[in-house]
């Protein structure tokens, strides 16, 4: 569980690098696409796919927990929709345009907006859950976590703001669906 006090400097550091990202996107942008490797275009195309994401810090997790604490790995899938339903609601409320037009989906353009980033929303939001209940992994979740985001900004499909307010909005959401957990407020 996160203690207030952490959570009061992790949410002031985080609103301070947020402004300073927004101030810092074109820039950014531009180096991470100057640093193009066809290496690390496979290794970060890999890491981004929301599949992978969604096996690696979804499905196994939900897995290795299942069967010593159900309602931990309910709490890890009510975190993974909430994150994904809310990154979906900002990017309609937001509508900001992705640093390149990348790709084209076929049935909805609605996620195709830039903020926030759904990728990093997602994955923070399982991170304090996944630390609490799979501690031994914390180092492979964060690692994994810090990846997909650097990936999304790597790769062309957001702005370093869209990664920075994703991470910190999911971090906040999944620390406060543990919480609730942990507090017995979720499930019966």
């Amino acid at each position: 569980m996160m203690k207030k006090k952490n959570a009061a400097w992790i949410l002031a550091i985080g609103i301070i690098f947020f402004l300073a990202s927004l101030k810092f996107d074109m820039q950014v942008n531009s180096f991470a696409e100057s640093l193009r490797l066809e290496f690390l275009d496979l290794v970060f195309g890999f890491i981004t796919n929301f599949g992978v994401v969604f096996v690696f810090m979804l499905i196994v997790p939900i897995i290795a927990v299942y069967s010593r604490d159900k309602k931990s790995s309910y709490t890890l899938l009510l975190a993974f929709i909430a994150a994904f339903a809310l990154a979906f609601v900002m990017k309609l409320i937001f509508l900001r345009q992705r640093p390149d037009y990348v790709i084209t989906y076929p049935l909805t353009q609605i996620i195709n907006y830039s903020f926030p980033s759904m990728h990093a929303l997602v994955v923070f939001a399982l991170l304090p859950i996944l630390i609490q209940h799979l501690p031994q992994q914390k180092n492979f979740w964060i690692s994994f976590a810090f990846l997909v985001a650097l990936s999304r900004v790597y790769l062309g499909f957001h702005f370093l703001s869209d990664v920075v307010f994703g991470g910190l909005a999911g971090y906040f959401l999944g620390g406060f669906l543990l919480e609730m957990h942990e507090r017995k407020k979720l499930w019966k």
